[in-house]
């Protein structure tokens, strides 16, 4: 997964490269052409790179967790255009506690037993519950007037 990551980000950075190389003035065949000027760097990367469940869980409790939880989101969700990042810290008295941050908010938070044989209905309840919330936060925004302040300000 970190190698498809940094494939990704390396490809996006020459593409990026790519696109402000193209901007300019370039000459073919003696006649100067002019490239359309269209602005790539307006946009955050982030913007272009959506979908993905980044996975920093420890144990194997984890992992499994957040494979449960990519499956059932690639299968049901294909198209979702947001990231969640899925983290965990392990406990020998609680369990694994893992919690998932989507825009750097908390919006899953739970303690998951060593014993317990249900994590795939977990992780998918999860999916499910983080989908429906993220809906409603894009409709919140949609509806809310904010336009004198900035995207990182409401």
């Amino acid at each position: 997964m970190t190698r498809l990551l940094c494939l990704l980000r390396c490809v996006l950075l020459g593409l990026c490269a790519a696109s402000t190389a193209g901007a300019q003035t370039v000459e073919a065949e003696g006649e100067a052409l002019e490239a359309p000027r269209e602005d790539y760097n307006s946009g955050r990367i982030e913007d272009e790179i959506s979908g993905f469940n980044v996975d920093q869980t420890i144990t194997r409790t984890g992992h499994d967790f957040a494979r449960y939880m990519s499956e059932y989101r690639n299968l049901n969700y294909p198209d979702s255009d947001y990231n969640l990042t899925i983290r965990e810290r392990p406990s020998a008295r609680w369990g694994n506690l893992i919690w998932i941050t989507y825009n750097n908010e908390t919006v899953f938070r739970r303690f998951i037993s060593p014993s317990t044989n249900n994590i795939k209905a977990l992780a998918e309840q999860a999916a499910t519950m983080i989908h429906e919330m993220v809906l409603q936060e894009k409709v919140r925004q949609a509806l809310t007037d904010h336009f004198d302040l900035g995207k990182d300000e409401f």
